[in-house]
């Protein structure tokens, strides 16, 4: 995320008819609540799972667009929520920063404010927008914008007079935890917001002095360099001079031997200044370049440790990969060097919160997996596989089990494995309920462990 955009999220506690969340990857900012309007059948997804479900789609239908403008995201949202279940209302409100624009997105009564200069304003509302219809708008940013994403019940807890007063403070941290207590006494799933705030790109100085921004990277390299090729050419004639074989110096010769030698003194100096000045701001380009990356992925991965294991773990290592790439060309001590390793230590305990080992000591990726389908229900070991990877767990294959006519989740294992029973009935006990367990697997089974899903 970029240093000029700091935010903070609130989500109510999910109910068992209501569900909301609130998300962020990189510079795309969502909220989203569902309810139940209807009795759902058994084969349709939980409230949980589905609303996990959208926030992925619209991850992978932004990301993969190239050119991301107000058309081209409101596509990509509407593609999201194309296949909306009947007997859910769904409430969603989204903000992408390009550049200094916002771009904002809504259906399902969902209202985005910003409070500029003291003011606060209402800059969308989606009432009545179905998800076949996204409702849009776009706007320039200024310093210091705070701008609220909020589900629609969020708007029906906190008054825009309360609201306002709240977006006072200073930081997205201090307002939210201003308004925290209400959402909570409140007991509504479906109340989720996120308060951002934005300010102006501060850009570092990288160049010499002398150099204007706009000029090449090519012309800037040759200004660079000037200095050096300047010094090393007269250096070179001294060096000449001074080789002279058997050189005898008359007396009256030292005082201009000892300026000789003097001058030489301080054209090698001005060498190794500009050599380190040159490296110097070398180190630099590298840190305005990598560490925006890591950062990104690091806030990327943050934002995946509730929704998806698995994705946040690769946004994590991204970030893990482009630091350790690159510590080792930034001087010991320099400010590049301690903000890189900083960061570097972050991403390392992020990865501890989405790493396949459990705090027991047991590493999950070593258990290998086959999830097979017992309920006749077409997807269901799908489902399941995808939740055991997030953890970390090695699936190696689905299939049918030999009858439909299993009930909730079965679980068996080797008996040379079966230290790992607790560990995944507690892992799978947030998405299904564990009917039978055992240890009795047959050592001929071409996995450790056998998952059977059922009705």
């Amino acid at each position: 995320m970029d240093n000029n955009i700091s935010f903070s999220k609130i989500v109510a506690t999910p109910t068992l008819t209501s569900w909301s969340q609130a998300y962020n990857a990189g510079k795309l900012f969502a909220v989203l609540s569902l309810e139940k309007t209807q009795e759902l059948t058994p084969e349709i997804e939980s409230l949980n799972m589905q609303g996990r479900n959208l926030l992925e789609r619209l991850e992978q239908e932004f990301f993969a667009i190239e050119d991301k403008n107000l058309e081209s995201i409101k596509k990509a949202i509407s593609i999201t929520f194309e296949n909306a279940v009947d007997g859910v209302a769904i409430s969603f409100a989204a903000g992408a920063f390009v550049s200094n624009i916002l771009y904002l997105f809504g259906l399902g009564n969902a209202k985005v404010f910003i409070k500029r200069g003291g003011s606060l304003g209402l800059a969308l509302d989606s009432e009545n927008v179905t998800s076949k219809n996204v409702v849009s708008s776009s706007g320039f940013l200024k310093e210091a914008d705070l701008i609220v994403l909020a589900t629609d019940a969020f708007s029906q807890v906190i008054a825009n007079d309360d609201l306002d007063s709240s977006l006072n403070d200073i930081e997205p941290t201090q307002i939210a935890e201003a308004l925290a207590p209400k959402i909570h006494k409140a007991e509504n799933g479906k109340i989720s917001a996120i308060i951002i705030k934005y300010g102006i790109p501060q850009v570092e100085e990288i160049i010499d002095e002398g150099v204007e921004e706009n000029e090449p990277e090519k012309i800037i390299q040759e200004k660079k360099e000037k200095p050096v090729s300047f010094f090393a050419k007269y250096l070179s004639l001294f060096k000449s001079k001074l080789r002279i074989s058997k050189l005898e110096v008359q007396p009256t010769k030292k005082p201009f031997l000892v300026a000789a030698i003097i001058i030489v003194g301080i054209i090698i100096s001005s060498v190794f200044i500009a050599i380190r000045e040159q490296n110097n701001a070398k180190a630099k380009a590298i840190f305005a370049e990598t560490y925006p990356q890591a950062s990104e992925k690091y806030d990327e991965g943050q934002s995946l440790v509730d929704l998806n294991k698995s994705l946040s773990r690769d946004a994590f290592l991204a970030a893990q990969k482009i630091l350790q790439d690159n510590k080792d060309k930034f001087p010991a001590k320099s400010k590049e060097a301690i903000q890189t390793q900083d960061l570097l230590k972050k991403v390392d305990e992020g990865l501890i919160l989405v790493s396949p080992i459990d705090k027991s000591g047991l590493d999950r990726s070593t258990l290998s997996i086959t999830v097979q389908n017992g309920s006749g229900i077409e997807g269901v070991a799908g489902k399941a596989a995808t939740i055991l990877k997030e953890f970390g767990y090695n699936v190696t294959s689905t299939g049918n089990a030999d009858n439909y006519n299993y009930e909730g989740a079965t679980i068996k294992v080797k008996k040379e494995n079966s230290n790992f029973l607790d560990l995944l009935k507690k892992d799978m006990a947030k998405d299904y309920t564990i009917t039978s367990t055992s240890s009795d697997l047959s050592s001929d089974s071409p996995t450790n462990a056998v998952i059977i899903i059922g009705k």
